[in-house]
């Protein structure tokens, strides 16, 4: 798993990227920051959030890595380390047709791989999820360095091709096999072409499939305000330089994770690209009311020979906030648009959101919650952070954990699990 971290700090996804929660007060209150981000990741939610900084200047870098696991790993490794399924394949395949010639712990581990893949081909998939910031906002103006990735893994499975039949290279023919009582039966070519999982794993019908994407993304940003007589509208662009790293691969079913990184040589591609983002804000008293529309340009980004180029496809977004004095903020955020993830097939559209309680001018304490409402496999995800310091520096930290688990290496794990770390240095205003 430490190696597919590591990839994952490199490439990225097999269909597009999602909208990230990002930034260190969003992501500790349910991913909502459309109508209430502020300072030096505000043009990542909503450009024209800009026109609201509660500060003259505005620092901020962090860091974080989120990680989504459906059905995927336990099964993958449990191949790999404990049933050994291409060794124990090539075995029971040499002892063709010599029945009662195979080992009981051959036999055991043959009918527990073909469990676990039938396991797999309901749907998986494993994504990694880093990113980085480092933003400068200037009175309405925004300057920002992103960092954005998905890498992911699935198991793509031929359900056709699950048939323990084997091909006796040494004599010729074509072989059933029972591991029950260890026998072999008579078949032919045509049966193993169409039914044979040895077949569908040396001919990729049966595979792991790898691919992501990670962005670079500088965007200049800018918002102003119009007094509305009653409510103030602030309307922000944000045009980005962008530069990508596409991957593609395919590796054995059975590949143990640790090893992934040797795979990862020769898939990658680099393109660059442009972005546009605009924002709308309607402002009265202590109410704010948001509205995004990022990559409306549809950027485009090059993949190796052989694949579509990875197209970034339009997300929008709404949000709510309300505010009491200084002390307390509730925010909401839902996406208006089916995002792509990482997991080709899995889609997300959250809804989300949390309270922030500033009690002092040197501590803030958040929490939330956010919710997929295109799929269920996460259930509810939970969010909290903090902050604090003098506002010239102040540290934050943030997560995010889902109510749903899976289990590797025998522990439960959250299906959906985000951590966040920021430094942020303000000046002037407030």
């Amino acid at each position: 798993m430490k190696k597919l971290i590591y990839i994952g700090l490199l490439t990225s996804s097999l269909s597009a990227l999602e909208f990230q929660p990002l930034g260190y007060e969003s992501i500790g209150m349910g991913g909502a920051g459309v109508a209430n981000a502020s300072g030096s990741v505000a043009n990542y939610y909503n450009p024209a959030l800009l026109t609201k900084h509660r500060y003259t200047v505005e620092i901020g870098i962090g860091a974080g890595i989120g990680i989504r696991e459906i059905n995927l790993v336990e099964h993958v490794d449990k191949l790999a380390n404990e049933y050994e399924l291409t060794d124990t394949i090539e075995r029971i395949a040499d002892n063709s047709p010599k029945s009662g010639s195979n080992t009981k712990e051959d036999r055991t581990n043959i009918k527990a791989s073909i469990n676990e893949i039938y396991k797999l081909s309901v749907g998986n998939g494993l994504s990694i999820m880093p990113t980085v910031e480092m933003g400068f906002q200037v009175g309405n103006f925004g300057l920002s360095l992103y960092g954005l990735g998905e890498a992911s893994a699935r198991a793509v499975i031929d359900r056709q091709h699950l048939y323990l039949i084997f091909e006796d290279k040494d004599n010729g023919g074509y072989y059933y096999y029972w591991p029950d009582n260890d026998t072999y039966g008579a078949t032919d070519k045509e049966t193993y072409d169409d039914y044979s999982l040895e077949y569908a794993l040396n001919n990729e019908l049966t595979y792991i499939e790898l691919g992501g994407i990670a962005l670079v993304e500088v965007p200049v940003s800018y918002a102003t305000k119009i007094d509305m007589n009653g409510f103030d509208l602030s309307v922000g662009a944000s045009i980005k330089y962008m530069e990508g790293i596409t991957y593609r691969g395919k590796v054995a079913l059975d590949t143990d994770s640790n090893d992934l990184e040797d795979e990862l040589s020769n898939g990658d591609k680099t393109s660059s690209n442009y972005g546009i983002d605009l924002g709308l804000l309607v402002t009265s008293e202590n109410f704010n009311m948001g509205i995004v529309g990022k990559y409306l340009n549809s950027p485009k980004f090059k993949t190796i020979d052989g694949y579509k180029d990875e197209t970034i496809k339009p997300m929008i977004r709404g949000g709510v906030n309300f505010s009491f004095g200084n002390m307390i903020d509730f925010a909401m955020d839902i996406d208006l648009t089916t995002n792509k993830t990482g997991i080709k097939g899995y889609e997300s559209q959250y809804i989300g959101g949390g309270i922030n309680f500033r009690p002092t001018s040197w501590f803030s304490l958040r929490a939330g919650a956010m919710r997929n409402m295109v799929a269920d496999e996460e259930g509810t995800v939970l969010t909290a952070g903090f902050g604090f310091g003098l506002k010239w520096i102040q540290f934050d930290v943030a997560a995010q954990a889902s109510t749903k688990t899976g289990t590797f290496d025998g522990n439960e794990i959250p299906r959906y699990v985000k951590i966040n770390a920021a430094l942020i240095s303000r000046w002037g205003g407030n």
